[in-house]
């Protein structure tokens, strides 16, 4: 199974650089040039299937695609939800303990208010075990989404890579491999779309 995994387009607070979960802002119009260049690159790709995260951002970037393939959304692929400090930036919250926790062990950090680590991988791994279960032999999906969500499921999948160590422009796309094997599906190889470096493995 082919997994593209597409970062939605800029908006307002990713360049004011706010955490933004799931409050459901549009993506600036005039400044989709990442979406522009993925466009070009995905042309010639059949899917066979997409999903997509419920919120417009995600939305609103598929339709600048116009990937001809049936489409899911699906909230289990939102971003995490970052409570108290949805809307913030690092420099507002750089002196509170409750944040520095958080980034020295994001698993174990607990957001005010926001969603547990346990929460929120808990619904991503629950989405791609679908997949697994679902999938015919060679199958290639898209998957719109969000940075954190794609940070995740890298990492998860690529041993080599940690969650921070993951990086992903909005308007880019990262290309997994997996393969089903005696142990169950593992990821392959990995690349960057468009080419940003040579893929890993």
């Amino acid at each position: 199974m082919v997994v593209y995994l597409v970062r939605h387009g800029i908006t307002a607070w990713n360049k004011e650089k706010r955490y933004l979960g799931h409050t459901d802002i549009e993506i600036i119009r005039g400044e989709q040039s990442g979406l522009i260049k993925l466009k070009k690159e995905l042309t010639h790709i059949h899917f066979d299937h997409i999903f997509t995260s419920d919120l417009r951002r995600c939305q609103e970037s598929l339709k600048l695609l116009n990937i001809p393939a049936p489409e899911t959304e699906d909230d289990r692929l939102r971003e995490l939800d970052f409570g108290d400090w949805e809307g913030k930036t690092y420099d507002e919250l750089k002196d509170q303990k409750a944040y520095q926790n958080w980034l020295n062990n994001w698993e174990k950090g607990i957001i005010p208010n926001g969603e547990s680590t346990d929460t929120f991988s808990g619904r991503i791994d629950a989405f791609f075990n679908e997949r697994f279960q679902q999938t015919r032999h060679n199958e290639t999906i898209l998957i719109m989404t969000h940075g954190g969500v794609i940070r995740y499921v890298v990492s998860k999948y690529v041993s080599s890579l940690s969650f921070w160590e993951v990086t992903i422009p909005n308007g880019h796309c990262i290309r997994l491999t997996f393969k089903k094997n005696e142990g169950g599906w593992t990821c392959s190889s990995l690349s960057a779309v468009p080419s940003q470096e040579k893929g890993k493995s």
